[in-house]
């Protein structure tokens, strides 16, 4: 008789965020789903960065609004009324250079003011381009180029807040999978390192049954082959059929016995894991498994 050992996977659950465990939803050896809420961490680095992924996503999406919307209506009348001044003095500018240009023609006045009076046209002329070039911004609004970096400046704000939200979320811990929490690591009010364990998820729909063999007792024995064995530990110590799905050799340590003395070789040991072929209710990690030894030898 061989004697196995049923083995469970388990999951170590950590956070990926530093914190203080604030409250935990299970216990040990309760049964959870996947997606359980199992523990809440707080984070006050992580809340502070969500305040501030807020604020930057109000002021980006303010400048794109500004960007899309284009001028105000105060924005805009103020240009035209700085268009209706400024040709207003180049109306006046034009009148007086023409009134100098005839009292000049005349004698009256000396070249000196006709050219004071062409000057002053000339800059009232400028000073209504200018006017007239703000008043086209005005009504035009921003470039294309500068809303469509507006425009990415609140995607990377949203995408910014998007992140911290993903870190909140992390501070809650959820069940990757069916399973029964097997050990509680940390307790409330203690600190969380990032990535550190604070518990442990044994699935028990994956369970499996390890057994050791010397080199000598494999003989018989193949991938796929079906093992009928006991469990001592469940009721009415039932028969259960396992499937062998792997063996392999251990380290050097542990080999079994020299039979140099035989004048012959070491005999290594190898690890045979076979899993149930049905589910079995009631299993539980650490049940003994009693497998005849006379179904791992040779077959005629």
């Amino acid at each position: 008789m061989i004697e196995g050992r049923v083995e469970l996977q388990e999951l170590n659950i950590a956070a990926k965020y530093p914190g203080r465990l604030a409250k935990w939803h299970v216990v040990e050896g309760q049964r959870v789903k996947a997606g359980r809420l199992l523990a809440e961490i707080v984070s006050p680095e992580a809340e502070a960065k969500r305040v501030q992924a807020d604020a930057m996503v109000k002021g980006a999406e303010a400048q794109q609004a500004k960007a899309d919307e284009g001028a105000r209506r105060q924005e805009l009348a103020q240009a035209e009324a700085g268009v209706g001044a400024a040709r207003a003095q180049a109306d006046l500018a034009r009148v007086t250079e023409g009134r100098m240009q005839r009292l000049f023609a005349e004698g009256v006045v000396p070249r000196q003011r006709l050219d004071e009076a062409t000057a002053l046209r000339r800059s009232a002329d400028a000073a209504l381009a200018g006017a007239e070039a703000t008043r086209s911004l005005a009504r035009e609004g921003l470039r294309p180029e500068d809303k469509a970096t507006a425009a990415a400046f609140t995607a990377g704000a949203h995408g910014m807040r998007q992140e911290v939200e993903a870190a909140l979320e992390e501070t809650r811990l959820r069940a990757s999978a069916d399973g029964e929490i097997a050990d509680i690591l940390v307790h409330e009010g203690e600190i969380v390192a990032a990535g550190f364990p604070v518990a442990v998820l044994a699935r028990d729909d994956v369970p499996w049954v390890s057994f050791h063999l010397r080199e000598d007792q494999l003989a018989g024995l193949r991938i796929g082959q079906r093992l009928t064995v006991r469990i001592p530990a469940l009721a009415g110590d039932p028969q259960v059929v396992l499937e062998v799905d792997r063996i392999a050799v251990l380290g050097d340590y542990a080999t079994w016995r020299s039979t140099r003395d035989l004048g012959s070789y070491d005999l290594r040991s190898f690890e045979v894991r076979a899993r149930p072929q049905a589910p079995v209710a009631g299993l539980r990690a650490g049940m003994s498994v009693l497998v005849p030894l006379a179904q791992l030898r040779p077959r005629e």
